[in-house]
């Protein structure tokens, strides 16, 4: 950034007198240049004269001073927060604390656009030349031709507009129709200069002048009503002149305004699509007709692809004329045969004074005042003949063009007020309740860009209030959107995918979007470096359902994204894109297209590589599915290596939680835990607060997963893990993940022979796991129940205390009420009762308790049928999985009994040398089981 001063602005020079002159600056306020790429910034310049001997100021002068400072280097693609530090830090007049409004100023610098009459919307694009500017270029003169926001043409320059003569301005008000054109159009130029606005505040009479004519006028001209919302508009682009606006209810003005052309625009389409189809059009309803002309827009209304005009107004030679005269000889009988709609459309289109001076027609009204010429005109014209019956739809076609771009302008100059003044959320609120989301939805049926890019915006900051993106939802917002992002338009397409964005936080409106094809088009985005980003995080969105992760195969996303992340060069992948990996990697085909090819190698050196915990995450989403566990084989070593040796403890959970979702028959997990030596490192995690939850957590599933193996067991057992298991579970009572997991690991142990005798009595586990039997956790109760069930069936005298346990549990109400009834009653009341024989005594005896069949499950009864008693094991139930967890899933187990009696069978040759199969055990399972019971 480079700084220029102005010839107020310069600096004292230093000399030798500097002594008798004290001068000091105070910083004031800042401003964009109102034509060029540059900052302005106001400050007070106070310089006070001493004289030689006396201390007190002889002379004291104030200054008002600007300086200019020109942003060179201002493009498309700078960074305004980073262009602000770099001015705030070479420019001694702005302080520190004003970063974010010089920020804010270049960003707006960086956005404006250079052609005012390509954009109405930036309010300083076709300002009046400032003062500095005119010195410098004195022979300069600006061309006071502001077509695009005012049609009517005035006479004067704008060298001869003039806030001094503001007075004469507001009396042309007070005249004829064309006159208030002329006049608002020159208070127009005044107050497109930001330096009027504060003298236009204080002049009561222009603004009392302005609002009463657009509140009385507004339906007779376009012309006048851009021209009055315009003026208000650049009060509106400054927070302080809001109240101005509010005073004036020129808000309240702009949505009826806006209301009153979205429906008369309607009605005229309604009405040429009845004249193109007379016969087709004439028994339909008015709503079928509606939707209808929607769907006709590309005929006679493609108004996207034609050039924007220059001017408001088109040249008089672009307005169709007729090539003959009508056979009545009477030129407004054929204006009495066109509907009261277009025949506006027509005199709004002409110039003022010629409209004025037509004595047929009326602004107002536009129709005939002859009453009995519709009927000549109906005689003139041979609607039988094809080819004039074309020029005429032609011609009224055009018409409806022009009065469209016309009535855009108007649209957008009103929309872009309430915008600014939708800052201020009880303003934002009752526009709400004054439907303007309903105007928005609705305005996005036309096909001017600039005005689609400002509802958009506008609607993208409605909808994040719930009330506001309801009714979008309502008026079937989703429908109308692809065409916009589709439309082949940078800004517009980004503009709309950040308005989809904030409606896909909706889970409603995101059903509603996958049903009107959304996943496809988005998925063409991922590709595109401008819509990549928001691309993505819709995508995101949409993978957050469990039904839309399927329809995602049916396109390319799932290979796109996952090349994405190995073939990027950067040590971090895009947060957006590994997160939607992480939710697509959930279904099950999805996964098998991440690991095609050689996908899965390539992910597991970046995740090693970089040690990405979120990539590891990725990678343990696919091992949860079956059919994909045999290719994680390979990489179990590295896996197990990690642990002990990583110091992220992120990257070390997501690991564990890989190894624990491999349950493969075939692994011999007992020489992975020695051959890494991960016992030790086991018991310290498991010391209570020595590691965050969710690594104790995935290392108890890492041990149930190991547990399964009599080996594995054997080695908890010898190695105190148990123990240490049990002195977490007194630590961590409150926690039902944990205290489930602990509980299945106990399961799995117990399961084998060789390890549940030591589990019974060399531990208090039984004892815990009869205060968990009356747990309030369903499946803690239930892996406790399975567990005692075990414990019962394996040694007698815990199982006479487990029987009484269960039964008390659940007779524990009906025995508490014996308890209370003996001290309230008297003893004739169990005198009567005990004359009934067939009633059970007051406390059960204990013939009784033993004779009662607590296990009343059906597999019990059928063990029992079988006679299978003489097997400890085999009253268990069937099948027993892994507790559900939201950590884990498992598949259910083998049937108890066969996995007690194939237990000692698991040492069987497999024929290979890998150290990660049971081929070669490196423990005696007989020598262990010895060894632990000495112990």
């Amino acid at each position: 950034a480079t700084t220029t001063a102005t010839a107020t602005g310069e600096k004292m020079q230093t000399s030798d007198d500097a002594k008798f002159i004290k001068k000091r600056w105070k910083g004031g306020t800042i401003e964009p240049h109102p034509t060029d790429k540059a900052l302005i910034v106001n400050y007070q310049l106070e310089a006070t004269v001493f004289g030689e001997q006396s201390s007190n100021p002889m002379i004291e002068e104030k200054k008002n001073c600007q300086k200019i400072i020109r942003l060179r280097s201002l493009n498309a693609k700078t960074d305004p927060a980073t262009l602000a530090r770099e001015v705030v830090d070479k420019c001694d007049l702005i302080h520190k604390s004003q970063l974010a409004d010089v920020e804010q100023i270049i960003f707006y610098l960086k956005n404006r656009k250079d052609n005012a009459g390509a954009d109405i919307a930036d309010n300083n694009s076709q300002h009046h030349r400032s003062a500095v500017s005119a010195k410098r270029t004195p022979a300069t003169k600006v061309n006071s031709n502001s077509a695009a926001l005012s049609p009517a043409k005035t006479p004067a320059s704008n060298a001869d507009v003039s806030i001094n003569n503001i007075d004469e301005y507001v009396e042309l008000l007070y005249e004829d129709l064309s006159e208030r054109i002329r006049g608002s159009a020159m208070i127009l130029q005044v107050a497109r200069n930001p330096d009027n606005l504060e003298e236009l505040e204080k002049n009561e009479a222009c603004l009392s002048a302005l609002s009463r004519v657009l509140r009385e006028d507004w339906r007779k001209s376009l012309d006048l009503s851009t021209n009055i919302i315009y003026i208000f508009f650049c009060f509106s682009t400054y927070t302080k002149f809001h109240p101005v606006i509010v005073q004036y209810k020129i808000g309240s003005l702009c949505m009826d305004v806006i209301d009153y052309e979205l429906r008369r625009y309607e009605t005229m389409r309604n009405e040429l699509d009845v004249r193109k189809n007379p016969v087709t059009s004439a028994p339909l309803s008015a709503k079928s007709s509606k939707e209808k002309l929607n769907r006709s827009t590309d005929d006679f209304l493609d108004i996207m692809n034609e050039e924007k005009p220059k001017e408001m107004e088109p040249p008089r030679r672009r307005i169709p004329e007729l090539k003959q005269r009508p056979k009545s000889g009477n030129w407004s009988s054929f204006h009495g045969s066109m509907s009261s709609s277009l025949m506006k459309s027509q005199v709004l289109n002409s110039s003022y004074h010629e409209a004025l001076s037509n004595g047929a027609v009326t602004p107002d009204s536009g129709i005939s005042t002859n009453g009995d010429m519709k009927a000549t005109s109906n005689e003139a014209l041979d609607r039988n003949d094809p080819k004039v019956k074309k020029e005429e739809i032609d011609r009224l076609n055009k018409q409806l063009k022009v009065f469209a771009k016309k009535q855009e302008q108007l649209l957008r100059v009103a929309f872009y007020l309430l915008l600014n003044m939708a800052e201020n959320i009880k303003l934002e609120e009752k526009m709400r309740r004054k439907h303007i989301v309903k105007m928005l939805v609705k305005t996005l049926d036309r096909q001017n860009i600039d005005l689609l890019m400002l509802v958009t915006t506008f609607l993208k900051k409605l909808s994040i209030v719930r009330d506001n993106k309801d009714d979008m939802g309502e008026f079937n917002i989703i429908a109308k959107l692809p065409r916009l992002f589709q439309s082949g338009h940078t800004d517009l397409a980004q503009v709309t995918l950040k308005l989809v964005f904030n409606l896909s936080f909706d889970g409603v409106l995101r059903r509603k979007m996958v049903g009107a094809g959304y996943l496809p088009k988005l998925v063409m985005f991922i590709n595109d470096e401008k819509h990549h980003g928001i691309a993505m995080k819709i995508l995101y969105h949409m993978s957050l359902d469990d039904w839309v992760k399927g329809l995602f195969t049916h396109t390319e996303c799932v290979q796109m994204a996952t090349d994405a992340i190995v073939l990027n060069l950067n040590s971090k992948v895009d947060l957006d894109l590994i997160s939607l990996c992480i939710n697509l990697s959930l279904n099950k085909r999805n996964a098998q297209i991440m690991v095609e090819g050689n996908r899965l190698h390539d992910l597991m050196d970046r995740a090693f590589k970089y040690q990405d915990s979120l990539l590891m995450k990725l990678l343990r989403n696919l091992s949860q599915h079956e059919m994909l566990q045999p290719k994680f084989i390979d990489y179990v070593g590295d896996l197990a290596r990690i642990l002990t040796i990583c110091e992220d403890e992120s990257f070390v959970v997501e690991c564990l939680g890989i190894l624990g979702n491999l349950s493969l028959a075939d692994l011999d997990y007992s020489q992975i835990l020695q051959n890494f030596q991960l016992i030790p490192w086991i018991r310290d995690v498991l010391v209570p607060g020595a590691k965050l939850d969710d690594m104790v957590l995935d290392t108890i599933v890492y041990l149930g997963t190991c547990a399964h193996d009599e080996l594995c067991a054997l080695l908890f057992c010898r190695a105190k893990v148990v123990l240490s298991l049990i002195e977490l579970l007194k630590a961590k009572q409150e926690d039902d993940e944990i205290v489930l997991q602990i509980i299945f690991v106990f399961q799995q142990i117990l399961r084998h022979e060789s390890t549940r005798e030591y589990m019974i009595k060399e531990t208090e586990s039984p004892a815990y796991l009869i205060d968990l039997m009356h747990d309030k956790n369903a499946e803690i109760r239930k892996v406790c129940d399975y567990c005692l069930d075990i414990i019962a069936m394996s040694d007698t005298e815990w199982a006479k205390r487990i029987k009484l346990e269960k039964f008390r549990n659940h007779n524990s109400q009906w025995l508490c009420m014996v308890e209370s009834q003996q001290d309230q009653d008297n003893e004739q009341d169990y005198a009567d009762n005990d004359e009934n024989e067939n009633e059970l005594d007051t406390y059960l005896r204990n013939d009784y308790l033993d004779n009662c069949d607590l296990y009343n499950s059906a597999n019990t009864n059928k063990e029992s049928e079988d006679n299978e008693s003489n097997n400890p094991a085999s009253p268990a139930l069937s099948t027993y999985s892994r507790p559900v967890s939201s950590y884990r899933r498992s598949e259910d187990l083998d049937d108890l009994f066969n996995m007690t009696s194939s237990s000692k069978s698991q040492t069987s040759s497999q024929g290979d040398s890998n150290y990660m199969f049971k081929s070669n055990k490196s423990l005696d399972v007989e020598g262990l089981h010895e060894e632990l019971l000495m112990a």
